[in-house]
């Protein structure tokens, strides 16, 4: 049996610098140089170069780091880098990360100039005291100006990321921040628990007890709370951290999630082309090095067996409020679910954490709690 072929149409440039390492940061990112930017850039030109005319995106996404954190004249290269590769503008979806410290006025003008539809603004905290813990460079109230001078620019599709769990944070301090974005109007808002990765500096200052966790029951309140709230004021909640308006979600993470094919370009960018996923070299001096001796610049590759591909694409698709269609996986993969998962479906389902009732199979409330042991169940 062989796997259907999906079209690859999502294309994600990745920019690694920041302005400054933040304590939780486990992404690949690098303070900024500026002498380096523009060699980096000619870099991206150059890989993305290779695959001129081979596809054509619905979905752009140009992620760090902080894209936003290069000057005025780098953006318009980049973005003309970029657009030099943009077929399609049927259903597009064009996407700039940013944070609300490097946005100014004229680089959004430049940003919607250019094409950009869609900004999701790194706000994390409307709190000072929690931004200061996690080392961001912005306070509430810049957050807040940059989100309403991007709706007075003209932007109609904006995400804000905001993330709960920090040490000693309370319910009436989370719901605070909830109540500020809601006034905002953003489209789509993403929320994250705090999360203790890599051996970054809050990793470090946990080991040695300079930070304290927050009980995990407190945590779980927290999420609850968002998913009531945010529903209460009319955001979908369509995956497990994400929340938009009607029409509003992200369709850039939609593929990733339901587990198609996409092209990576960048210093550590992923790509997944042809049933192979590779990552490119993560340091950008080597990955300026190899782009411009045209040497390899992939670090690793693998082509994953149909059964674990599955895998894979199920757990991906539970992230997803609709699930997975058994429809969609017979076409995909020529078998049904039951054949390779009949076990593990029927576990959960007692367990209250599964159910199929419409013939897609997905959590229950009570399994989005517990989602990440539940996907373990079926890799």
């Amino acid at each position: 049996m062989n796997r259907t072929k999906q079209p690859l149409s999502s294309l994600y440039i990745h920019i690694p610098f920041c302005a400054k390492k933040c304590d939780y940061c486990d992404f690949n990112s690098v303070v900024s140089e500026s002498g380096i930017i523009d060699h980096y850039l000619h870099a991206v030109e150059r890989e993305l170069n290779v695959f001129e005319g081979k596809y054509s995106y619905d979905t752009v996404y140009i992620g760090g780091g902080t894209p936003t954190i290069v000057n005025e004249n780098q953006i318009k290269t980049l973005l003309s880098i970029v657009n030099k590769h943009i077929k399609n503008k049927k259903a597009f979806e064009y996407t700039v990360e940013a944070n609300p410290g490097t946005l100014t006025k004229n680089k959004m003008k430049l940003l919607r100039d250019y094409g950009v539809n869609r900004i999701s603004v790194g706000i994390q905290s409307f709190q000072d005291d929690y931004l200061k813990f996690l080392g961001r460079i912005h306070s509430g109230a810049i957050a807040t100006k940059c989100v309403e001078l991007l709706v007075s620019e003209g932007f109609k599709n904006i995400n804000v990321d905001l993330i709960f769990g920090y040490p000693g944070q309370t319910l009436d301090e989370w719901m605070q921040d909830l109540q500020r974005v809601v006034e905002l109007k953003p489209e789509h808002i993403s929320t994250y628990a705090l999360t203790y990765e890599g051996e970054t500096p809050l990793v470090k200052k946990a080991r040695n007890g300079l930070v304290i966790k927050l009980d995990e029951d407190v945590e779980l309140e927290m999420y609850q709370t968002a998913m009531r709230f945010l529903r209460e004021n009319n955001y979908c909640h369509y995956e497990i951290s994400n929340f938009a308006k009607p029409g509003y979600e992200c369709s850039h993470n939609i593929n990733y999630w339901n587990n198609k094919e996409y092209l990576g370009v960048g210093a550590g960018a992923y790509s997944f082309i042809d049933g192979e996923r590779s990552m490119n070299e993560r340091s950008v001096s080597h990955y300026i090095k190899g782009i411009e001796e045209s040497t390899n610049v992939k670090v690793f590759r693998e082509s994953l067996p149909l059964h674990t591909f599955a895998s894979e694409t199920i757990v991906m698709a539970l992230r997803m409020m609709r699930g997975m269609s058994g429809k969609d996986f017979y076409d995909r993969f020529g078998y049904k679910i039951g054949e390779q998962f009949g076990a593990q479906i029927s576990d959960l389902k007692r367990l209250g954490l599964l159910n199929d009732d419409d013939e897609r199979l997905k959590l229950t409330e009570k399994g989005l709690f517990v989602a990440d042991s539940v996907m373990a169940e079926f890799l």
